[in-house]
């Protein structure tokens, strides 16, 4: 019995020092986010008056977009927008002045397919950049 506990205490030591130790790691999406001068920052429930002024694709799941000057939100979706890759336009499902975890990302690719992609998480983006260098 005492045999048992033992094993079993190490697994659970060894799958919790895995999940730490892979916490710690930054993520291809920070990464890159990184290398455009952004960190992900405090997540929003919503975006008030939002105004897209222009958007970046990042990956089938995340893109960055700006809603107004120095200010840019990280939107992530539930699945896979495969279709956001080759899309030229992007457009939003809300009914408010309010972009939130309800609305969707509505884009038509290429090949001129329509895909909805419902938003699962919006967080807003922190510049890196030093802003005081010269």
């Amino acid at each position: 019995m005492l045999r048992r506990l033992a094993i079993l205490a190490c697994c659970i030591t060894g799958v919790l020092g895995a999940g730490f130790s892979a916490a710690a790691e930054p993520t291809a999406l920070d990464n890159r986010l990184n290398k455009l001068g952004y960190a992900r920052g405090e997540p929003l429930d919503r975006i008030h008056n939002y105004r897209v002024d222009g958007w970046n694709y990042l990956d089938d799941h995340h893109i960055m977009i700006y809603t107004g000057p120095s200010q840019r939100a990280l939107i992530t979706t539930q699945t896979a927008c495969r279709e956001l890759g080759s899309a030229e336009r992007i457009g939003f499902s809300t009914t408010a002045s309010n972009l939130t975890k309800f609305d969707k990302i509505v884009v038509r690719g290429a090949g001129g397919i329509l895909q909805q992609c419902q938003i699962q998480q919006i967080h807003q983006l922190d510049s890196t950049k030093n802003k005081t260098s010269r």
